[in-house]
Order: C-alpha cells, then structure tokens, then sequence
C-alpha cells in the first residue's frame, strides 16, 4: 500500500465531479458552499486514511524487528549449542589421550616390588570373583610372563560381565594350565601372595570394608592356634580355601558372611579331616606286604 500522505485533494470544479455537486445542491445555499464540504470530507477520509496507514507501518515494523530478534536468538544459541558440542568432543578427544602421571620426588623406589599378575587374574578382581592366590605369587607372576610372550597381542576374545558381551585379550580370558590349587601351595607362597592379592584388590577399586575383612582373614590364619600343630599348614590351606571361595559366591548373592571371624567349628572338622586321610594313609601304608627281594646272585671266578 502507497504512502497516501503524499495524495492531494482533488479539484472538484471539474466535470467529471458535476454530478456530485448537483446532487449535492439541493441541500446547500450556493455551490461555494458545496465545494467546500466536497474538499471537507475528503480531507476527513484522507487523515484517516493516513492514521491507518501510519499505524499499519508501525505495526510491520514491529514485527519485522521482533522477527529479526527471534532470528538473532536463534543465530546465538544454534552458535552457542555448535560450540558446546564441539568443545564436548574436543574434551572427549583430549579425555582418550594417553597422559603420563607425575612422581614425587621425594619418594624412592621401594624395597619390594610386587609382581604384576595377568590380565585374566585382573579381570577376575574388577568382577570381584574367586581367584587363586598362586597367580599373585612370583611363580604365578612369571608363568603368565612366559605364556603370555607366545600369544600375539593383537589376539582377541569375548566375554560376558553382567549381560554385556566385551572384546578383551585372550590372555585375559585364558587360565593357566600350571595353576595351582591354594591347599596345594606351599605354606610360605600363600602368605607371600596374599599380600600381592591384597594390593591388587585395592588397585580393583574393591570397597575398604571388604579389604580389611581379608587382611583380618589372613591374620587370624597365621595366628591360628592349628598352624603350629602337626598338620596345621595343611589345614589352614584347606580352611582358606573353601572359606575365601564360599565367601566370593555368596558375595554375588548378596549372603556375604564375615570372613574376618573364623569358624573354629568348621576349622577343627577340616583338622579331623586332615588327621583321618593321614591316619588312613599311614594305615594302607602299614598293610601292603614288603617288597619282595630280589635273590642274590654269587659270583664265582
């Protein structure tokens, strides 16, 4: 629509208004008076039609501005959502870099360094269940050395932990076959490799509770009064055994005993045990005929 401030009042002497005017005659004194009402009500309808106008104008140029600032707000945040997420990946490029840690220096290297056990061994503690203390000992620690130099690093296999299939190493997923059952251990490599264990088990990020729950276990094992009798290694191997292994599956039931407290009941029936296997042993022993000798042969020149 044309700017109609910019219009001017017809000139109503002309023919083509005429008519009008006759018309209009017959209500005024003269036709000077005519004219004048002619060019009255144009101008009345001309200033309204230049409010209208004027209003109309204001309005559009409200909205368009309006318009531009929803434009301008959208042009923000789509910049502002872009660079968030583009800082997002930058962090999580930055998050899978590889970063080295630093030292104190006023730390020296300790008197004993712990054996680093296998993968599988470790990927049996972050899923908290029973393990073999004989992977935690330097015999454990240097068999899985040898073994895993002949498996190709880039060898893969799948596991399943809780429901959810994941690729790991094979060496992670393999036993040994040279593993050694912990009543079989020797007294001194049980105790040796529990405090590897308990190492590893805080390294897994096990809660403290359960840690000093184990490191009592084995306490009051060395300190049993049975450790001193006659087969007293023996029966606080098997003890350990049974009582660590019960404990890990009960753990995933959610029936979790307290494995610090030890069942003297239960110790003394693996004593008897031991003592009747020994005793039968001695007693098959004692029963089998003597060897028979072969006869000697003289020699004669």
């Amino acid at each position: 629509m044309a700017d109609p401030s910019n219009e001017v009042c017809p000139d109503f002497t002309l023919d083509c208004y005429q008519p009008l005017c006759n018309a209009l005659m017959a209500h005024a004194e003269n036709p000077q008076q005519v004219f004048e009402d002619m060019v009255q009500m144009w101008t009345v309808e001309h200033n309204q039609w230049v409010a209208t106008w004027i209003e109309r104008q204001c309005t559009e140029a409200l909205l368009a501005e309006e318009a531009n600032e929803v434009h301008l707000l959208q042009e923000r945040e789509s910049k502002h959502l872009a660079e968030a997420e583009a800082e997002r990946e930058r962090a999580e490029v930055e998050k899978k870099k590889p970063k080295m840690n630093n030292f104190d220096d006023e730390v020296e290297v300790g008197n004993v360094i712990i054996p680093h056990p296998s993968q599988y061994m470790i990927l049996k503690l972050k899923n908290y269940e029973f393990i073999e203390l004989w992977y935690f000992s330097p015999k454990g620690c240097r068999d899985v050395a040898k073994s895993s130099s002949s498996i190709m690093e880039d060898t893969f296999g799948i596991s399943k932990v809780d429901d959810i299939l994941t690729m790991h190493h094979v060496a992670a997923l393999k036993q040994s076959c040279n593993v050694v059952n912990d009543c079989n251990l020797p007294i001194l490599d049980f105790f040796c490799a529990k405090n590897s264990f308990l190492v590893h088990v805080e390294h897994a990020g096990w809660l403290k509770k359960h840690i000093n729950a184990l490191v009592e276990f084995f306490w009051h094992l060395k300190n049993h009064p049975i450790f001193n009798c006659r087969h007293g290694n023996t029966v606080i191997l098997l003890y350990a055994h049974h009582v660590r292994r019960s404990w890990h599956n009960n753990l995933k039931c959610g029936t979790a005993f307290n494995i610090s407290k030890v069942n003297d009941t239960l110790m003394n029936a693996f004593n008897k045990e031991v003592v009747d296997l020994r005793r039968n042993d001695v007693l098959r022993k004692a029963s089998l005929p003597p060897p028979i000798s072969s006869p000697s042969v003289r020699r004669t020149n």
